[in-house]
Protein backbone atom coordinates (compact mmCIF):
# COMPACT_ATOMS: atom_id res chain seq x y z
CA UNK A 1 0.00 0.00 0.00
CA UNK A 2 2.75 2.30 0.83
CA UNK A 3 4.42 1.85 -2.92
CA UNK A 4 1.25 2.74 -4.59
CA UNK A 5 0.53 5.73 -2.23
CA UNK A 6 4.08 7.11 -3.31
CA UNK A 7 3.81 6.19 -6.46
CA UNK A 8 0.23 8.38 -6.36
CA UNK A 9 2.70 11.09 -5.16
CA UNK A 10 5.21 10.66 -7.76
CA UNK A 11 2.36 11.08 -10.56
CA UNK A 12 0.34 14.28 -8.84
CA UNK A 13 4.00 15.99 -8.54
CA UNK A 14 4.05 15.64 -12.35
CA UNK A 15 1.08 16.67 -13.05
CA UNK A 16 1.29 19.73 -10.86
CA UNK A 17 4.99 20.59 -12.25
CA UNK A 18 3.55 20.09 -16.15
CA UNK A 19 0.58 22.65 -14.69
CA UNK A 20 2.93 25.25 -13.52
CA UNK A 21 4.74 24.90 -16.71
CA UNK A 22 1.55 25.35 -18.63
CA UNK A 23 0.74 28.21 -16.53
CA UNK A 24 4.07 29.77 -16.93
CA UNK A 25 3.55 29.79 -20.85
CA UNK A 26 0.08 30.76 -21.24
CA UNK A 27 0.57 33.66 -19.05
CA UNK A 28 4.03 34.56 -20.46
CA UNK A 29 2.50 34.98 -24.15
CA UNK A 30 6.16 33.70 -25.43
CA UNK A 31 3.98 30.76 -27.09
CA UNK A 32 1.76 32.98 -29.32
CA UNK A 33 4.95 34.79 -30.47
CA UNK A 34 6.97 31.18 -31.39
CA UNK A 35 3.32 30.04 -33.15
CA UNK A 36 3.28 33.52 -34.89
CA UNK A 37 6.86 33.64 -36.27
CA UNK A 38 6.77 30.08 -37.30
CA UNK A 39 3.44 30.72 -39.21
CA UNK A 40 5.07 33.57 -41.48
CA UNK A 41 8.01 31.08 -42.26
CA UNK A 42 5.42 28.74 -43.15
CA UNK A 43 3.24 31.52 -44.86
CA UNK A 44 6.84 32.50 -46.76
CA UNK A 45 7.45 29.21 -48.34
CA UNK A 46 3.66 28.56 -49.26
CA UNK A 47 4.53 32.08 -51.21
CA UNK A 48 7.93 30.49 -52.72
CA UNK A 49 6.07 27.65 -53.90
CA UNK A 50 2.94 29.36 -55.56
CA UNK A 51 4.35 32.34 -56.56
CA UNK A 52 5.75 31.65 -59.64
CA UNK A 53 2.49 29.47 -60.26
CA UNK A 54 0.59 32.26 -59.89
CA UNK A 55 2.57 34.59 -62.34
CA UNK A 56 1.76 31.72 -64.58
CA UNK A 57 -2.29 32.16 -63.85
CA UNK A 58 -2.38 35.94 -64.34
CA UNK A 59 -0.69 35.47 -67.71
CA UNK A 60 -2.71 32.90 -69.20
CA UNK A 61 -6.10 34.76 -67.84
CA UNK A 62 -5.08 37.85 -68.99
CA UNK A 63 -4.05 36.86 -72.52
CA UNK A 64 -7.59 34.78 -72.65
CA UNK A 65 -9.14 38.13 -71.41
CA UNK A 66 -7.69 39.91 -73.90
CA UNK A 67 -9.29 37.09 -76.45
CA UNK A 68 -12.89 37.25 -75.09
CA UNK A 69 -12.34 41.27 -75.71
CA UNK A 70 -11.48 40.45 -79.47
CA UNK A 71 -14.44 38.08 -80.02
CA UNK A 72 -16.87 40.25 -78.84
CA UNK A 73 -15.87 42.91 -80.91
CA UNK A 74 -16.11 41.06 -83.99
CA UNK A 75 -19.25 39.42 -83.01
CA UNK A 76 -21.64 42.62 -83.90
CA UNK A 77 -19.99 42.00 -87.56
CA UNK A 78 -20.45 38.67 -87.97
CA UNK A 79 -24.15 38.97 -87.25
CA UNK A 80 -24.90 41.30 -89.48
CA UNK A 81 -22.75 39.37 -91.94
CA UNK A 82 -25.39 36.03 -91.39
CA UNK A 83 -28.10 38.26 -91.58
CA UNK A 84 -27.25 39.90 -95.12
CA UNK A 85 -26.66 35.88 -96.22
CA UNK A 86 -30.11 34.57 -95.08
CA UNK A 87 -32.26 37.47 -96.21
CA UNK A 88 -30.47 37.23 -99.42
CA UNK A 89 -30.92 33.38 -99.34
CA UNK A 90 -34.50 34.07 -98.04
CA UNK A 91 -35.09 36.31 -101.54
CA UNK A 92 -33.66 33.49 -103.57
CA UNK A 93 -35.69 30.95 -102.49
CA UNK A 94 -38.81 33.04 -102.68
CA UNK A 95 -38.05 33.75 -106.20
CA UNK A 96 -37.53 30.19 -106.74
CA UNK A 97 -40.59 29.28 -105.50
CA UNK A 98 -42.75 31.28 -107.64
CA UNK A 99 -40.95 30.28 -110.62
CA UNK A 100 -41.91 26.22 -109.61
CA UNK A 101 -45.11 27.66 -108.82
CA UNK A 102 -45.67 29.20 -112.09
CA UNK A 103 -43.87 26.05 -113.89
CA UNK A 104 -46.53 24.09 -112.15
CA UNK A 105 -49.30 25.75 -113.30
CA UNK A 106 -48.26 25.59 -116.50
CA UNK A 107 -47.40 21.92 -116.66
CA UNK A 108 -50.81 21.27 -115.36
CA UNK A 109 -52.73 23.10 -118.38
CA UNK A 110 -50.53 21.15 -120.75
CA UNK A 111 -50.67 17.58 -119.08
CA UNK A 112 -54.24 17.54 -119.52
CA UNK A 113 -54.81 16.65 -122.96
CA UNK A 114 -51.17 14.92 -123.42
CA UNK A 115 -52.37 12.67 -120.85
CA UNK A 116 -55.35 11.66 -122.86
CA UNK A 117 -53.61 11.01 -125.67
CA UNK A 118 -50.92 8.97 -124.14
CA UNK A 119 -53.61 6.80 -122.00
CA UNK A 120 -55.66 6.24 -125.67
CA UNK A 121 -52.46 4.88 -127.32
CA UNK A 122 -51.83 2.71 -124.46
CA UNK A 123 -55.10 1.07 -124.52
CA UNK A 124 -55.27 0.80 -128.44
CA UNK A 125 -51.35 -0.66 -128.46
CA UNK A 126 -52.52 -3.19 -125.63
CA UNK A 127 -55.70 -4.34 -127.19
CA UNK A 128 -53.75 -4.99 -130.39
CA UNK A 129 -51.22 -6.92 -128.74
CA UNK A 130 -53.68 -8.72 -127.49
CA UNK A 131 -55.72 -10.04 -130.62
CA UNK A 132 -52.34 -10.83 -131.69
CA UNK A 133 -51.49 -13.17 -129.51
CA UNK A 134 -54.24 -14.73 -129.24
CA UNK A 135 -54.26 -15.74 -133.10
CA UNK A 136 -50.60 -17.15 -132.79
CA UNK A 137 -51.87 -19.43 -129.94
CA UNK A 138 -55.24 -20.48 -131.47
CA UNK A 139 -53.72 -20.62 -134.89
CA UNK A 140 -57.25 -20.03 -136.09
CA UNK A 141 -57.53 -17.75 -139.10
CA UNK A 142 -61.24 -17.19 -138.19
CA UNK A 143 -60.15 -14.83 -135.38
CA UNK A 144 -57.59 -13.21 -137.67
CA UNK A 145 -60.08 -12.02 -140.06
CA UNK A 146 -62.28 -10.66 -136.89
CA UNK A 147 -60.07 -9.08 -135.00
CA UNK A 148 -59.23 -7.19 -138.75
Amino acid sequence: MKTMSSEIKKVFTRVREAQVQLQGMINSQDWVDEARKYAKRQGKEVKKLFGSDVAKVKKFLEKERKELERFQKQIPGEVKKIQKFVNSQKKEFEKLLGQVGKMGLSKKKTRKPSTLKAKAKKNGSATKKKSASSVSATGGSSEMSASL
